[in-house]
């Protein structure tokens, strides 16, 4: 009997850890959301906060919602394969996919006001002709 009672502990341990480790693409994002990542999103929201005025559960869901994209933005930066012409086609891709993401977390007056302001506060900058040839000349030397 206590056998028993010792494997059934046990199977319901292993059960609750195994479902507590979810991962669902929100919660492999929130373990890539470091410190400066996050503060980095807290920044971005406090841009938009006065031009959106959100309510604090909504500006928590803004915040988040930035920060997955945050994730995805450095990975891209960070990817030294990738041209600086490939990187903003990307980066271009991402903030529009962003921006649709903004759609479910916005009021349609809200969201079109962030549409409309989102490239002062989130500019995507196209890279130079110079910056393609450096990245050109060393990609070639390696």
């Amino acid at each position: 009997m206590k056998k028993y009672f010792v494997v059934k502990t046990v199977l319901i341990a292993l059960i609750a850890v195994f479902f507590s480790f979810d991962v669902s693409g929100q919660t492999l994002y929130a373990l890539k959301i470091n410190g400066k990542i996050r503060s980095e999103a807290v920044d971005i929201t406090a841009k938009y906060q006065p031009r959106l005025v959100m309510g604090m559960d909504q500006a928590l869901e803004f915040q988040g919602t930035v920060a997955k994209f945050l994730v995805k933005r450095k990975a891209i930066e960070e990817d030294e394969t990738l041209s600086p012409m490939a990187k903003y086609e990307l980066l271009k891709q991402l903030s529009s996919k962003e921006t649709m993401a903004m759609a479910d977390v916005l009021e349609s007056y809200r969201f079109q006001e962030y549409m409309r302001i989102k490239p002062q506060i989130q500019p995507i900058l196209e890279p130079t002709r110079e910056q393609e040839d450096i990245w050109a000349a060393t990609s070639e030397a390696n």
